[in-house]
């Protein structure tokens, strides 16, 4: 099987077993359908395993999970101590979920040019179908791709809106296109 195959079966395996019904809030949460940790901590080391991913990896990989299912203080000791781009990522993640806006774009910064947001930009723009999620993509892609420090801009521009208001469900949907993106990533 080929490296780019594999790569996608383990993310869709991934997906299978982790997938929640609806997407990540934009802020902290809690939401309905996530995973306990303990369940989903047994269920990555298993994954992990099955797939011989570096100890590294799993941790990020168990990080990024963690986070989907809005464990962020679990998620965050995966990551406190790490200063690798990948590591870094996860934690402006964390910290744009909480939301401590400008610590994420702290963290951002360290990650500049991330190779997830020029993979996920092709799906955000099929993704904006409505003239409001256009306007938001454009304002996420002045320089090309989804640009993660616009992302942090916009979280915080809708943050008091309803989650039924449109831009608000289109950031979720590109913030879970975001977790699904550095997912294949860190499983390449």
């Amino acid at each position: 099987m080929s490296s780019t195959t594999e790569t996608a079966s383990r993310a869709a395996r991934f997906w299978q077993r982790l997938a929640t019904p609806e997407y990540p809030d934009l802020g902290p949460g809690p939401r309905q359908g996530t995973l306990p940790e303990v369940s989903l901590e047994i269920q990555l080391l298993a994954l992990t395993r099955d797939w011989n991913l570096p100890a590294s990896n799993s941790a990020l990989v168990t990080a990024t999970a963690l986070l989907y299912h809005d464990h962020h203080d679990p998620a965050h000791n995966h990551v406190q101590d790490r200063g690798d781009t990948d590591g870094c990522l996860i934690h402006a993640l964390l910290h744009r979920r909480e939301p401590d806006y400008w610590n994420a774009a702290y963290w951002f910064r360290r990650v500049s040019g991330h190779p997830i947001y020029r993979a996920l930009t092709p799906a955000a723009i099929q993704a904006a179908r409505t003239p409001e999620t256009r306007e938001v993509l454009q304002r996420l892609t002045l320089s090309g791709n989804v640009d993660p420090m616009a992302l942090v801009q916009e979280c915080e521009r809708v943050a008091a809106r309803p989650a039924t208001d449109p831009a608000v469900a289109y950031l979720r949907h590109i913030q879970h296109l975001e977790f699904a993106a550095l997912i294949e990533h860190l499983l390449a």
